[in-house]
């Protein structure tokens, strides 16, 4: 099949063996070279351009039958989209990177379709495969150390090919970045590209481009504050839109939703995106030092327990070797299964929890399974699983360990831990399963199991984590549509804890939907506002509803 170019054609499909559209005239082998074989993306009026992909019958033995991407510009009486079109191809002629589409020097022509005047703008590039990081990021979730390293490294290399040009990108983020089978980078769409004189256009794109750029005062450094959104989308897996801001310097409350990540790493992040460009790095070099800075610091915090860890490592070995000798196995005394067993796999969940806190997720991970060999009833470990599967987003996974932890928690009288897995598991239940009645069963447990924790804890701590299950019942409560319930738990959840963000939140939305004074709901509002907790998504979720409600009624914080 066929397509014709001319946009006002009425039948653009045509079959392959013609040379000229059945329905309008135009030539179908566009400059001699290309047909036209389907659209890459689905024509958008709001759009200026439309993108297909094409077929090249050149004359080069390279190209011949290859497959390329064709940008088309659907206007041709506005001076400026023809500029900025006229921009992108000058600039892919330019540059000859990996991590650019390459354009050849005749890759920009005009055509016009049959009996007509209009001239359409045409530009032909190198075809990227790969998927773009949005896309990639549905499919398989968030990013974690290592490629945010590798990434930022490499995006960085593209940004320096732009900018030792005098070119500044001015719409980097993750739907214009592909990633190539291969590992690398390619970033797409210059047609936003600024040269020389970059602040005199307002473009862009809104939760990426930077506070200057929007008002037309675009730097070198706006480039990097797009960056540095770009990875906080990587690196959560949410759009940056979606994240609560500091009233005093106006920066994005995310880390919480990153801890798979080091400091070192996030601070750096947060430099890319200060408001102020002046304070962002100033030029591309210094990012590729400092993240080759951050990569050996990371790695040399790694490797300090490497003793401790090969200590440990030598010494399962020799246990395992010793459990599995069969002329052994007898001789094994009582006490040693008994006593040494348990001591073990505690050693080990408190390294997994080490590195489950340095980010290492997967070496975290080891440690706990390990754990859990020696003791299939190692609670804690159970609970760090499930907690290292909520940050993978395999919610599945999650509810698994967090069910196991609370089955297994009574060898021990581990009684905390079943109840910090009551309230994850529940949370879980409301939240995707919407299956309310288990989850107030399930917390109701966790309430009765509260007597023992306040033996063993501090008060403080204990009222805290009672919060938190009162807090998950008026939320239950409220999927079921009990007004009553739900206002009586929350209000409890808030007395134990007034700083409980959620609770606030929550009772927010109760307080909507029954009858009570302006000035409570007023004041519930700005508490879960102002509050800061971004631990779970749907914190974050109900604090963008309040947002939402203030903005419809008129409201000002």
């Amino acid at each position: 099949m066929n397509y014709c170019i001319n946009s006002q054609c009425n039948n653009r499909k045509n079959p392959e063996e013609l040379d000229f559209c059945q329905a309008c005239g135009t030539a179908l082998l566009i400059e001699n070279r290309y047909r036209i074989v389907r659209y890459l993306r689905q024509p958008q009026p709001a759009h200026p351009t439309k993108i297909f992909e094409v077929e090249d019958w050149g004359m080069g033995l390279e190209d011949w039958g290859s497959l390329k991407v064709l940008k088309v510009l659907k206007y041709d009486n506005n001076p400026d989209l023809v500029r900025l079109f006229k921009q992108e191809a000058r600039v892919l002629m330019w540059l000859r990177h990996p991590g650019i589409p390459r354009v050849e020097p005749n890759g920009y022509f005009t055509v016009s379709p049959h009996k007509s005047s209009k001239q359409l703008h045409c530009l032909v590039m190198e075809k990227i495969e790969g998927e773009n990081l949005e896309e990639w990021l549905i499919n398989h979730g968030k990013i974690y150390q290592d490629e945010a390293l590798d990434w930022l490294q490499q995006i960085t290399e593209i940004l320096d090919q732009l900018h030792s040009q005098n070119l500044l990108h001015r719409d980097l983020k993750p739907s214009n970045l592909i990633l190539r089978p291969n590992g690398q980078l390619t970033v797409i769409d210059f047609g936003t590209v600024g040269v020389g004189d970059w602040g005199t256009t307002k473009i862009g794109s809104l939760g990426y481009s930077a506070p200057e750029q929007m008002t037309g005062e675009a730097v070198l450094q706006s480039d990097f504050f797009a960056l540095g959104r770009t990875f906080v989308h990587l690196l959560t897996g949410q759009s940056p839109m979606n994240f609560p801001t500091e009233g005093k310097t106006g920066k994005i409350i995310w880390r919480n939703y990153a801890p798979q990540i080091s400091p070192l790493l996030a601070d750096f992040i947060d430099e890319l995106m200060n408001p102020i460009p002046q304070r962002r790095p100033k030029h591309t070099r210094f990012i590729l030092k400092k993240s080759k800075e951050l990569s050996e610091k990371i790695a040399a915090k790694t490797k300090s327990k490497t003793q401790i860890k090969l200590y440990w490592k030598f010494l399962v070995l020799i246990l395992m070797g010793f459990i599995g000798s069969r002329l052994l196995l007898p001789k094994i005394p009582f006490f040693i299964q008994t006593w040494i067993f348990p001591t073990f796999d505690k050693k080990l969940t408190n390294i997994g929890f080490e590195q489950y806190q340095n980010s290492n997720l997967g070496k975290a991970e080891f440690y706990y399974k390990l754990a859990l060999k020696f003791n299939p009833e190692n609670a804690a470990s159970y609970l760090q699983l499930g907690l290292i599967c909520e940050t993978r987003q395999d919610f599945g996974c999650a509810k698994t360990e967090y069910q196991q932890a609370i089955d297994s928690a009574p060898a021990r009288n581990n009684y905390y831990v079943a109840v910090a897995a009551i309230n994850n598991l529940s949370r879980l239940q409301i939240w995707l399963d919407g299956n309310s009645e288990i989850a107030i069963n399930n917390l109701n447990l966790g309430l009765q199991l509260m007597s023992e924790i306040r033996q063993t804890y501090p008060f403080d701590f204990t009222k805290r984590v009672e919060s938190n299950l009162h807090k998950n019942l008026g939320w239950a409560y409220f999927q079921k549509l009990n007004y009553s319930q739900a206002q009586s738990h929350l209000k409890k959840a808030i007395k134990l804890n007034y700083e409980n963000a959620p609770a606030q939140c929550l009772l927010a939305q109760l307080l909507e939907k029954v009858p009570t004074d302006v000035d409570s709901l007023t004041k519930v509002r700005q508490n879960c506002i102002n509050i800061k907790s971004t631990q779970n998504p749907e914190t974050n979720t109900w604090k963008n509803l309040v947002r939402q409600s203030l903005q419809t009624e008129g409201e000002k914080l």
